[in-house]
């Protein structure tokens, strides 16, 4: 395979490579064109803002003429000779042609006053005479003179001019001797004292040029003013008006938007009259904003071209430098490792598989090593416990092999035995790979809690965890307590996991390891009489001898019958309370022994037994035997914690069976007590002793069984029998309390009383008030 030229496929990491260096190379392409785009928009501003400027220099200068046009319309409104025409009628005499003639030399001084009026006609609505600077006419032959954008002929004309109140521009064509020029006409009416009598309007023309003489000459430019009526004012380097030209296009203040004239794009700004309403506009060829940008372009795309050029150099040349290595990487595995290399696979994939898949490989041996590393040295670990070396090979080299280094020839034996696993467990059962996960947790926890100071090595015997404990400096009996209490204490925090953990004494000599686990054996065996859950030194068992005389347990026969009376009659608090005496007393004697200690636990499982066979009907054994086990139950224990907790179980059980039937056999004793009470309450001897002696029952189970049968106390239930018959006999109103008290079954007055508050709230003589 050859590797001597580049990869473009999409899969290869040349491909990933050149969009990379691609991508880099655009950032100041990138940049050149946002500065390009903001250049252009300074220029576009620039160039707008000049526009606006001179449009505001136009509008200015016109709003100025415009508003001395209106203050002239006033001041000949206030003219004497002006207003004595108006109420001139048909025909006219020689007097009002001289002031027609008068009127008009006025008009000619006012024309003068203001350069942008180009001709003044006065019309006179009375006489229908149109006055000019030059001659007289009428209404009809002016309107031939006018050629106004917004006239629909004479009649339209001649309703604009009688309006009541005229003030009004609008464009005109205006045709004088053969003659022609756009204008604006501005008409405004005179003012009139009596606003009933027909008035006259002032007429000033204005050609658009002088309007427009303030802008700043330029041959591209174009200046266009629109009114408020949509109408082209004036304009100026416009052949026709374009589409775009309207009014409404022209939204806000000013502004600057992009329009479509004679084929060519052109740049309009615009602005508003705040005097008129008019909007001055200013259109220049686009093409005048890349004349200003063109530079700035030359200068862009020559930063592009050559950013491409060198950049496309570069990039080919570190793509060529940097996949050199990957090629000889490739060339590697692919000859070495005879590992192929696909056409169109991605390299770093290629190596990262073949990585792996070498990692695997030896992951792979380094676990089959370990796991058999592990159950070689477990194996020669437990033949030093139970004393089976092989005679073959030398300890020493055994030792250096299973890399177990020791400090001194003085050991020690620890046994950990789970007795709950707390977390891993559910409900009863634990799943085996829990157990193993426990086990590998608590041998690892051992090891720490030894730490560096001692040495020790554990491993796994019949399904307990034993610790070969090699002593460092020194043979301190209380280091074998603080790793057991250590840990201990750190499984039961963090996995909720108990331990019983059992101590043999300090043996000499890998030959003495044996020796000390057959001591732990036998503290873990005590187990029995201590309990799970506790740490058991061999050294504090009990001696042999001490054993020996001893030779019993305390368990009684006359405390054996009166546990069955008990049990007998159901009352499961006394019965158990002998069963925790019997277990407590043998717990706490420090010689009994392991054989004694289950000896005394068949003997509790036989008392049982027995007991469980003397009550009841053979078919109610046989359904709570069925339905408890508690022959299994029982001799399922493994210590006598458990029995006690197992005996105290089934004997609830027992007594609550018991209790059921005694309830069911003596079920009409509540209704005959409480009918005795009601008959007998006067009685001041009535009494839970005395109602016993009539029924022939005790009086504790007379109140007990009373209390089952009714939920009432035989005592309350007397005192409010008595107190219903009280309070009727004090509604009466005709006995005294004392004597409602004796009728009642009380001797002593004070006694009534208080028993009356107890259970009503109040005393007897409150309540006969209130009754």
């Amino acid at each position: 395979m050859k590797f001597n030229r580049i990869r473009f496929n999409k899969r290869s990491v040349m491909f990933t490579w050149f969009t990379s260096y691609i991508s880099v190379l655009l950032v100041p392409i990138i940049i050149s064109g946002i500065l390009y785009a903001a250049s252009w928009h300074v220029v576009e501003s620039e160039v707008n803002r000049a526009n606006t400027n001179a449009l505001k220099q136009m509008e200015l200068a016109i709003d100025n003429s415009l508003g001395g046009i209106e203050r002239l319309s006033l001041e000949i409104s206030l003219n004497k000779q002006v207003n004595a025409f108006i109420n001139t009628s048909l025909p006219l005499s020689d007097n009002d042609y001289y002031d027609l003639v008068t009127i008009s030399n006025d008009l000619r001084v006012y024309q003068t006053a203001n350069e942008f009026i180009e001709q003044i006609y006065l019309y006179y609505k009375n006489s229908d005479t149109v006055i000019s600077t030059r001659n007289r006419t009428d209404g009809r032959q002016l309107f031939q003179m006018l050629d106004g954008q917004t006239l629909r002929g004479y009649d339209a004309w001649k309703s604009f001019l009688d309006d009541r109140y005229v003030q009004a521009y609008m464009p005109v064509t205006m045709k004088e001797n053969d003659n022609s020029y756009k204008a604006v006409l501005f008409a405004k009416s005179v003012s009139l004292a009596n606003r009933d009598q027909p008035g006259a309007v002032l007429l000033f023309v204005m050609k658009d040029t002088k309007l427009l003489a303030n802008l700043p000459p330029s041959e591209a430019t174009s200046v266009a003013l629109l009114d408020k009526e949509n109408r082209l004012v004036a304009s100026s380097g416009l052949e026709q008006r374009p589409q775009f030209l309207t009014y409404d296009k022209f939204t806000g203040e000013n502004g600057l938007f992009y329009g479509d004239v004679a084929g060519e794009q052109v740049a309009v700004s615009y602005t508003t009259s705040a005097r008129t309403g008019w909007k001055y506009m200013s259109m220049i060829p686009a093409e005048r904003f890349d004349d200003k940008m063109r530079y700035m372009k030359r200068l862009v795309y020559a930063s592009i071209l050559l950013s491409l050029l060198l950049g496309g150099v570069v990039t080919f040349l570190f793509l060529r430098k940097n996949y050199n290595p990957i090629n000889l990487l490739i060339r590697s595995f692919s000859m070495k490792a005879g590992i192929s290399f696909a056409e169109g696979t991605n390299e770093y994939g290629f190596l990262q598989d073949a990585l792996n898949n070498t990692f695997a490989e030896k992951e792979q041996v380094d676990r089959r090593l370990h796991q058999h590393r592990d159950a070689i040295r477990s194996h020669f670990l437990q033949g030093l416990l139970k004393g089976n070396l092989e005679q073959d090979i030398p300890v020493h080299e055994s030792l250096s092999a299973h890399d177990i280094r020791l400090s001194s020839p003085h050991f020690a034996v620890l046994l950990f035995h789970i007795d709950h696993f707390g977390k891993f467990q559910d409900d009863v059962t634990v799943d085996p790979q829990k157990v193993k996960l426990m086990q590998f947790i608590l041998m690892n926890v051992v090891e720490e809690v030894i730490g560096s100071q001692h040495r020790g090595f554990v491993t796994e015997m019949d399904d307990m965890q034993a610790c070969i404990f090699n002593f460092g400096t020194g043979q301190d009996p209380e280091e074998l307590r603080r790793v057991a209490e250590q840990v201990k204490l750190f499984l039961l925090d963090h996995f909720h996991v108990h331990l019983t953990v059992s101590i043999s004494g300090i043996h000499s000599e890998l030959l003495g390891i044996a020796g000390a686990y057959q001591e732990a054996l036998s503290a873990m065996a005590y187990r029995l009489v201590v309990g799970g859950g506790e740490i058991i030194r061999y050294d504090e068992l009990p001696s042999s001898e001490a054993a020996h005389q001893a030779g019993n347990y305390y368990y009684p026969l006359h405390v054996e019958q009166q546990l069955i009376n008990f049990v007998k009659t159901g009352d499961y608090e006394k019965s158990s309370s002998i069963i925790e005496q019997i277990i407590e007393t043998n717990a706490s004697n420090a010689v009994l022994s392991v054989p004694l200690g289950k000896c005394l636990m068949f003997d509790l499982a036989s008392t049982m037994l027995k007991t469980m066979n003397e009550i009841g009907s053979q078919g109610n054994k046989a359904s709570f035997i069925e339905q408890f086990h508690p022959v299994e139950r029982l001799f399922g224990c493994e210590t006598m914690k458990e029995m006690k907790g197992e005996i105290l179980s089934i004997l609830e059980q027992v007594c609550q069976s018991i209790q059921a039937e005694r309830k069911q056999e003596y079920s009409p004793l509540g209704e005959l007590v409480s009918s005795f009470v009601k008959a007998n309450y006067a009685e001041d001897n009535l009494n839970i002793s005395m109602i016993g002696e009539k029924f022939g029952i005790t009086p504790s189970y007379l109140s007990k069984q009373f209390k089952a049968q009714t939920g009432d106390a035989l005592l309350d239930f007397i005192s409010r029998t008595r107190l219903e018959e009280a309070k009727k006999l004090l509604s009466e109103q005709s006995l005294s309390i004392m004597e409602i008290a004796r009728k009642v079954g009380y001797a002593d007055i004070n006694t009534f009383n208080r028993t009356f508050k107890k259970f009503e709230g109040i005393t007897p003589g409150k309540y006969k008030e209130l009754k």
